[in-house]
Order: C-alpha cells, then sequence, then structure tokens
C-alpha cells in the first residue's frame, strides 16, 4: 500500500512528501516512540476527511506505557477500549467528567475510553505533534510543526464550516494556520491543567460545538450513550 492510498481522501490536505520524510526519520531512530508506529496516523483511518465536523487539537501523545505497551493509541486524549476507568489517563478522566458533566443527573451511561465513536462522528482527535519518544514530553515537537502547520492550512483552503477546538496555548498558537473567516474557533485549556489543578473542566466547550453543528446540519456529536433505567 503506497501512502497516499493509505490516507486516501486525506491525501488531498495532507503533505505526504512531509510525512515520508518523517516517517523516515523515525524509522532511523532506535528511540521507543508512543504511539506505536503502525498507530501514528490511526486517526485519519477513523475519521474521512469527506465526514469530518470537527478538529480537536491537543499536543503531545501519552509518553508512557500501559500494561508494558505504550499508552497512546494515535487518537488525542485516548486509551486504549479495554481499558477500567480507573486507570484512564488524568486528561481522558477530565474528559469524561466533562462532556458528561456530573452535575446534572443521568441514567446509565456507556463511555468509550478509545473515543472511536466521536471519530466516527467526524471529529479528527488529533495531537500537534503525532509522536514523542518513551518518557519524554515535546521530544518530537518540531519534527511535526511544519506537517500539523499544512494540514490545517490545507483543510482550510478545502474546507469550511469546521469547528476547531484548540485545546492549550501550544494548539493555539497553530490558529494562524486556520481560516476563521468560514470556520470556528474554540479555544479553551488542555486538559492536563485541570489534572494538574484537580479542578474540573467546564463542559460549555462540548455544548459550544454542539451549537453550532445543530445549526449547521440540525445534529451535533453524541460525546456519550445514555440509556434510560429499565422499569423491570
Amino acid at each position: 500500500m503506497t501512502i497516499d492510498e493509505y490516507f486516501e481522501d486525506w491525501s488531498k490536505v495532507v503533505d505526504l512528501k512531509e510525512t515520508d520524510r518523517i516517517i523516515k526519520k523515525l524509522s532511523a531512530s532506535n528511540v521507543t516512540i508512543c504511539p506505536k508506529t503502525k498507530d501514528i496516523f490511526k486517526a485519519f483511518k477513523l475519521c474521512s476527511l469527506k465526514n469530518l465536523r470537527t478538529v480537536i487539537l491537543g499536543y503531545d501523545p501519552y509518553p508512557d506505557l500501559y500494561k508494558g505497551k505504550p499508552r497512546a493509541t494515535g487518537i488525542a486524549f485516548a486509551n486504549s477500549p479495554d481499558t477500567p476507568e480507573k486507570d484512564y489517563s488524568p486528561s481522558l478522566k477530565v474528559l469524561r467528567e466533562s462532556v458528561i458533566d456530573f452535575t446534572k443527573p443521568h441514567e446509565i451511561i456507556t463511555f468509550d475510553p478509545s473515543l472511536e465513536k466521536w471519530e466516527e462522528q467526524g471529529v479528527l482527535l488529533l495531537n500537534t505533534s503525532l509522536t514523542c519518544e518513551l518518557g519524554k514530553t515535546d521530544s518530537h515537537s518540531l519534527l511535526w510543526k511544519p506537517f500539523t502547520q499544512s494540514l490545517l492550512t490545507n483543510l482550510s483552503k478545502y474546507t469550511v464550516g469546521i469547528v476547531y477546538v484548540l485545546m492549550g496555548s501550544y494548539a493555539q498558537s497553530f490558529e494562524r494556520c486556520i481560516n476563521t473567516k468560514f470556520n470556528f474557533v474554540i479555544r479553551c485549556r488542555h486538559p492536563s491543567y485541570y489534572a494538574r489543578t484537580n479542578t474540573g473542566m467546564p463542559s460549555d466547550v462540548w455544548k459550544q460545538v454542539n451549537n453550532i453543528l445543530i445549526g449547521q446540519s440540525g445534529y451535533g456529536i453524541e460525546w456519550f450513550k445514555e440509556d434510560k433505567f429499565s422499569n423491570d
């Protein structure tokens, strides 16, 4: 499979030459990277360009191991689907509590830590750096910066009406690559800030996203699944 076949419709906006350069550089390195090489571009496989509605931009992949394997899955903020709630990464815990908004009553809640259901609804969950060295945050930011800048710039030329959620100051530094005249930008703190300060992330950001999407197409993103209690 060629690189353009792998990216399918994303090939219209992804700089394939830059991607090839990065992969060759990573392959020549002897260090362990997060996520695994096969998962680096996983977010693009689960969310096609034609279905894209929202881009959530974070910072770095998780640099740690979980049960001996890289915790990072290739989808920003996600954990593997079999991760028990008690073992969620701090940022994912913050996101879960924010999207569900536990200040309000709920019935039976199902939350998928892989966040693949979000991707399937047109949410691209991407970090500004798609890889990092094991145990070293911010180790590949310069390597990936041209890729991310190019992607956001090309997206703004090819698509309109996309909701960009820029989480944290570094993600917000890429706002200049986005055509804000024909797209929407929401800025918020990175979930790691709330985890570090032991404070709750406001749920307003998810409401803002859905208000925009509903205004455009009549339906938003189902951030979690809620089933009614049985009367049996």
